[in-house]
């Protein structure tokens, strides 16, 4: 699946291939993107359009009023699927203590929950399981506030900065290029839809390389 714009179909098609494979699937960089993207026009549509009262618009409202309510299903599925591959790929690492934590195909906040899962089975077999077995008192040891606090800070930090995105539509070609803060971008095509910083947004839109998605 390439970076075009998602459809009901290939979400389907998504959780298909999650359910068929016993490792993670791999899913398109900007899958969130696309999914929110997907969802939000679909709310919209069904908002602008529910007072419609033509036979021809009331079965355009209901099939998108259908996929919609099984598309955040679909996405459901597929995540709790992910997840349960997630929770026993940190099990097998802690258990036979691996050294390389394989982090193919997951996505950003998969990956921190996969090195916090380790940590977690690494903790309880160590200060619960092994303590257990030669006689020892099992502990087990909660993070500090303090971590709990800094791990806040970083979430907050980084949901700030993924709120200063907006989301366009290219409508010309876009070559590659480095920010000022030497963040490589692009390159974009015509029709893709992408998450990009604010200011690089709306310089893409006051050049006409691009159309701001509301």
């Amino acid at each position: 699946m390439g970076d075009d714009l998602i459809t009901y179909q290939k979400i389907r098609e998504i959780q298909r291939d999650e359910r068929s494979n016993t490792t993670l699937a791999k899913l398109p960089e900007n899958i969130l993107e696309m999914i929110q993207s997907y969802l939000n026009e679909k709310k919209n549509f069904l908002e602008k359009n529910s007072d419609e009262q033509n036979l021809f618009s009331m079965d355009k409202f209901s099939r998108a009023e259908y996929e919609f309510k099984n598309t955040k299903i679909s996405i459901q599925n597929v995540f709790d699927t992910r997840h349960k591959k997630i929770i026993e790929k940190a099990y097998q690492v802690s258990k036979n203590n691996m050294k390389m934590k394989d982090t193919t195909n997951m996505l950003y906040f998969e990956k921190r929950i996969f090195l916090q899962l380790i940590d977690i089975f690494d903790n309880y077999n160590q200060n619960c399981i092994l303590a257990l077995i030669t006689n020892k008192k099992p502990i087990f040891e909660f993070s500090s506030q303090k971590e709990e606090e800094q791990s806040l800070k970083i979430d907050e930090d980084f949901l700030n900065k993924e709120n200063d995105k907006k989301l366009i539509k290219i409508i010309n070609n876009v070559p590659s290029f480095i920010w000022e803060d030497n963040s490589k971008f692009g390159p974009f095509k015509p029709e893709d839809m992408v998450f990009l910083p604010q200011k690089i947004s709306e310089l893409l839109v006051k050049q006409k390389m691009a159309q701001e998605v509301k």
